[in-house]
Order: C-alpha cells, then sequence, then structure tokens
C-alpha cells in the first residue's frame, strides 16, 4: 500500500518556480553625432577698385594767357626799344646820318641807295622779315623822291629814311652781318625804329600810291 506522505508528496504540484521573464536587452541606441554640414569656404572677394575719375585736363585761362602773352610783348617791345637806342647812338648810325646829309639833294645817289636796300633786302631772313613790307615801302618812298614824284615829306623825315637804308646797305653796322642772325636783328632793329618814327609819313605815302596807281 502506498505511502500516504509519498502519494501527497506526489500528488502535491510542487510550487512553480517564479521565474522572473529575462528583459531582453534592449540595444542601446546608437548616440548618432549629427554630421555637421560641411561649411562651404567662404569665397574670398576682392574688393573692386573704384575707378579712379581721369583728371580733368586743365583748361589754362584764356586771360592768363591773353597777360602772359602781353607781358611777352612787353618785355620784347622794351628789349628792342633798348638794342634801337643802342645802334641809333652809335657811331656806325652816326656815319651813315653823315652820308645821308651829302647826298640828299643828289637824285641819282638817292637812287643808288634805293637800289642797293632792294637788293639786301632780297637776300634777307630771319627778324628782319617782320619789317620786310615796310621796309621796301621806304625803298620805294626815296626812289619817288629822287624822281621828283613824290615830295611830301618833311626833310628831317626823309633824313632818318636815308640813314636807315644806308645803315642796312653799309659794311659798317653795330653787328656785322658776317654773324647772320645777329646782323639781320639789329638791322631790323634799326628799320623798326625808323618806320616808328616816321609811321605817319610812310602811311600817307602808301595812300599817294593808291592814288597814283594807274587805273584801267
Amino acid at each position: 500500500m502506498a505511502d500516504p506522505n509519498t502519494t501527497a508528496a506526489k500528488t502535491t504540484s510542487p510550487a512553480a518556480k517564479k521565474t522572473t521573464p529575462t528583459k531582453k536587452a534592449t540595444p542601446a541606441a546608437k548616440k548618432t553625432t549629427p554630421t555637421k554640414k560641411a561649411t562651404p569656404a567662404a569665397k574670398k572677394t576682392t574688393p573692386t577698385k573704384k575707378a579712379t575719375p581721369a583728371a580733368k585736363k586743365t583748361t589754362p585761362d584764356k586771360s592768363d594767357t591773353g597777360r602772359s602773352k602781353s607781358k611777352n610783348k612787353n618785355k620784347e617791345g622794351k628789349s628792342r626799344s633798348r638794342k634801337a637806342s643802342s645802334a641809333v647812338g652809335s657811331k656806325y648810325f652816326k656815319r651813315a646820318q653823315a652820308k645821308a646829309r651829302t647826298i640828299l639833294s643828289d637824285p641819282e645817289k638817292l637812287q643808288k641807295i634805293a637800289d642797293e636796300s632792294h637788293r639786301s633786302a632780297a637776300a634777307r631772313s630771319g627778324p628782319f622779315t617782320e619789317v620786310m613790307d615796310d621796309f621796301r615801302v621806304l625803298v620805294r618812298l626815296v626812289v619817288a623822291y629822287s624822281r621828283g614824284h613824290y615830295r611830301e615829306i618833311r626833310p628831317d623825315s626823309l633824313l632818318l629814311v636815308v640813314t636807315g637804308l644806308i645803315y642796312v646797305v653799309s659794311p659798317l653796322d653795330l653787328i656785322p652781318d658776317v654773324v647772320p642772325v645777329a646782323g639781320f636783328l639789329d638791322d631790323a632793329v634799326v628799320i623798326g625804329f625808323v618806320i616808328k618814327s616816321v609811321r605817319s609819313e610812310l602811311d600817307a605815302f602808301r595812300e599817294w600810291e593808291l592814288g597814283a596807281a594807274p587805273t584801267n
């Protein structure tokens, strides 16, 4: 006969072992470091150079230019006046004047001086060209006087004109013509002085020439 204790032991259900369900290990979430977006390299911007405005051309003031020209003319005028005074006061001019006195009443010699002056003018250049036109009028005046065609000129003015012509054709100038430019400059100064001194009578002769010219 079965042991009741044994049977009871067998029939008695063993107390169920409490088993703590094992939690499945939750995999640790990977920490994802957010990827930094690559910052595009800043473009180096070369600063644009501002265009330098072109320098304005400064137009010289016309009034200043006019004043400077006027000053230069005044200087040239004073320089020529000094040279004229020097030439007219020279022994050479006085010699020419003395010779002029001896031929004023001799038409042939006046004509000869006029012819020599005309030939001399043809060979002139440089500063003398500035007085060339008036010089030729002086020559024509002496020719007209020597021929008796024109006598409307004072004796002292005629003496000065003839003196100037003799001075120009004479080799005894204040500055010899062997130094071309210097010699012609001296002659131009003397003739310029003569022209200035007899300007009114020179203009009167020009008018006479126009009236005396034959009309067709």
